[in-house]
């Protein structure tokens, strides 16, 4: 058949079907294989607080929900900053982010980690109450960490000034708190596990059990922009289905939770090991929703002048934790 320039086989629209429809089922052939959705992340310290979180990234639970989880060692000032900056999209930070939203910043917490301060303060033997450091000194890590609330909130409580009364040395780390203690150069220190068991068999001793106190404090949580959550909220929720089932398997776990701590950590004492775990365990919540509460502590310490009106549900959205739980999510983890 002898065609012009203009004319179209018969089959050509025919043939126009099939490749569209091949085209079609590589898309969806390309859908229900597709890669995971990218999401950056932090932890803010070498901390068995953060056990749930790197099960959940080690064990491949983020990836069973569809995520793939780039996640970090990044310290909390640095994070926020990134966060701020669009280089990380969820972040773990304290009283930073609290200032950041003081500042105009549309930040918030969307989960917590922990909701209030998991810590002991470790003194010399010859101090026996938070009154007698009267005139002494006491370590933290960081200004603005929650080891300084921590220290300030029993200070005050024992009808002392910080840093008229007590001075507040601001040391790099726990471990340099410990190191301090038996230098002699501080009286007392705020360390959570396992520094408390070097604490201990250096000779000193736990003055306060603050974990035991309840107080409502941002210990750690997740935190990201009004944006991203409002932009990739699939994205966040498969990211709460991989902690949540990391907090389940940390929970009944013990002995691997003690496993990805050590990786983490860089520790294969199973003293150490075992201490963090207990420590840990008793503060991670099936459902860790944001306690305002917790919130409001930070705003106490914030230096903001917005902070004296703000309120702590600026800062919050549990919206998709609540959700997860109100479709039985979390009941169907625990009944696994």
């Amino acid at each position: 058949m002898v065609m012009d320039k203009f004319t179209r086989p018969r089959w050509a629209g025919d043939l126009s079907l099939i490749l569209g429809f091949i085209l079609c089922l590589g898309a969806v052939t390309n859908l229900w294989a597709g890669e995971p959705a990218m999401l950056r992340a932090n932890y803010s310290g070498v901390s068995g607080a953060f056990a749930p979180l790197w099960i959940a990234q080690d064990k491949g639970l983020f990836t069973k929900y569809g995520l793939s989880v780039d996640l970090k060692f990044i310290q909390p000032g640095t994070a926020t900053q990134a966060l701020l900056g669009k280089s990380l999209d969820i972040t773990n930070p304290g009283g930073e982010l609290i200032e950041a939203g003081l500042s105009g910043e549309k930040v918030v917490f969307f989960s917590g980690i922990l909701n209030r301060v998991v810590f002991s303060m470790y003194s010399k033997p010859e101090i026996r109450t938070v009154s007698d450091l009267r005139g002494k000194v006491l370590g933290v890590t960081q200004p603005g960490a929650t080891t300084d609330f921590a220290a300030r909130i029993l200070l005050q409580e024992a009808g002392l000034s910080p840093g008229k009364d007590v001075k507040i040395l601001y040391l790099k780390g726990m471990t340099q708190i410990v190191a301090a203690l038996v230098k002699g150069s501080i009286d007392a220190g705020i360390i959570s596990a396992p520094t408390t068991l070097n604490a201990r068999q250096s000779g000193f001793k736990e003055l306060v059990d603050i974990t035991e106190k309840n107080i409502p404090m941002i210990h750690a949580a997740f935190a990201s922009t009004r944006d991203y959550l409002k932009e990739h909220p699939d994205r966040v929720r498969a990211f709460l289905q991989g902690y949540l089932e990391g907090i389940k398997v940390a929970r009944a776990d013990a002995e691997l939770s003690k496993q990805i701590i050590g990786k983490y950590t860089k520790t294969d004492n199973a003293e150490d090991l075992e201490e963090t775990y207990r420590t840990f365990v008793v503060a991670w919540e099936r459902v860790p929703l944001v306690s305002a509460a917790a919130v409001q502590t930070l705003l106490n310490f914030a230096t903001h002048p917005a902070a004296r009106s703000a309120k702590p549900e600026q800062f919050i959205d549990n919206s998709l934790l609540k959700e997860l739980e109100r479709s039985g999510f979390v009941d169907k983890l625990y009944q696994q």
